[in-house]
């Protein structure tokens, strides 16, 4: 068992799920199945529990396809002005409760717990509002975040002047680079053809490294 740590009950975690689907026919990714009965956004899910989240949200204007997932979803309180609308709500549901909103899309096939408890302790380490995941061959994952719940205000701000691009904003806010040597994890499927490139890859296991049984948290 990994030794990494996420800090727990400080961090709570928002799944990014808004996207109309535009460059995949309105098809929803995220509901494509890695393994046989678990899809991309359960497998995004598991990850994070696995990495000592307590709490999830799913950020997305149409709760229906995520009804089984026993999750609770949240429209934007911003509609239409794109994945930072889903950062700023998800910070104003947690506010109160919660230092920090750990952020990840919805379409990350390869993503692992250990990758999370990295970008959760180098937040801690660094101290700066906001930690970014980053590969040397993709470069930065902006939609893979750890933010301070106070950077709230300067984020809502930045909407209403108009802003739509996150790493915009956390350039502003102040952010550090947490780099990945590995970039498969952050393998996300922007188009029909990056799930085809998926399926020429190694699938995800059916069972998890501690020998349990993805199937049976995905029909519970």
């Amino acid at each position: 068992m990994s030794t990494l740590q996420a800090p727990r009950g400080r961090v709570a975690a928002g799944v990014l799920a808004g996207g109309r689907g535009r460059r995949w026919g309105g098809k929803r990714k995220e509901l494509l199945e890695v393994a046989p009965g678990v899809s991309v956004i359960q497998r995004v899910l598991i990850e994070l529990y696995r990495a000592g989240m307590e709490e999830i949200i799913i950020l997305a204007n149409n709760p229906r396809p995520y009804r089984l997932l026993g999750v609770q979803v949240m429209p934007d309180l911003r509609p239409h002005a794109g994945p930072l609308a889903g950062i700023e709500t998800a910070l104003h549901y947690y506010t109160d409760r919660f230092e920090a909103t750990l952020f990840l899309p919805c379409d990350l096939p390869a993503i692992t717990a250990r990758e999370i408890r990295i970008l959760l302790q180098e937040f801690y380490r660094r101290k700066l509002p906001v930690a970014v995941a980053a590969t040397f061959d993709q470069g930065w994952e902006p939609l893979c975040a750890v933010v301070d719940n106070r950077s709230l205000p300067q984020i809502s701000l930045a909407l209403r002047r108009g802003e739509r691009k996150p790493r915009a904003v956390w350039k502003l806010l102040g952010c550090s680079l947490v780099n990945f040597p590995d970039p498969k994890p952050f393998f996300n499927l922007n188009n029909p053809q990056d799930w085809e490139r998926w399926l020429l890859q190694e699938r995800y296991p059916t069972r998890r490294p501690d020998g349990g049984p993805y199937l049976a948290w995905a029909a519970g």
